[in-house]
């Protein structure tokens, strides 16, 4: 698979700030994961579900990254990857924090600023500029 080289200057900056926000994503997911292991002593902080959850947002974090570090530097096929993870991670997080009960809060929290990120780079990989880049 080759890269595009961006070359329209709105794009290439909106592309660096996807990068930049996947990254924040991937160190809360995994400073997130390691308050679990912290706090694992406590039931009333950590459940099997926190377990699982955090688990699986860190490691989709790490590999949306590594996805969106290639995808701002010109990757199509990776670009299309990032759109369709981020939104379904989105959709993840708003169903968990939809259920009461379901997660303590302070994970809740977490998972919404995952949320509040991904959001953000689903709105630009949906822009203009960016989408025209990857375009057939």
């Amino acid at each position: 698979m080759t890269n595009r080289t961006v070359t329209d200057p709105g794009a290439r900056e909106k592309l660096h700030i996807a990068r930049t926000l996947l990254g924040g994503y991937a160190a809360v997911a995994v400073l997130t994961l390691l308050a679990i292991v912290v706090f694992s002593g406590n039931p009333d902080l950590v459940t099997g579900a926190v377990w699982i959850r955090g688990s699986i947002l860190a490691a989709a974090s790490l590999v949306t990254f590594a996805l969106g570090v290639s995808m701002a530097n010109g990757s199509r096929g990776n670009y299309r990857r990032v759109k369709i993870i981020a939104l379904a991670q989105v959709v993840a997080i708003v169903v968990i924090e939809c259920i009461p009960g379901s997660f303590p809060v302070w994970f809740k929290i977490a998972n919404g600023v995952c949320g509040a990120l991904l959001v953000i780079v689903v709105l630009l990989t949906l822009s203009r500029s960016v989408r025209a880049t990857f375009a057939a």
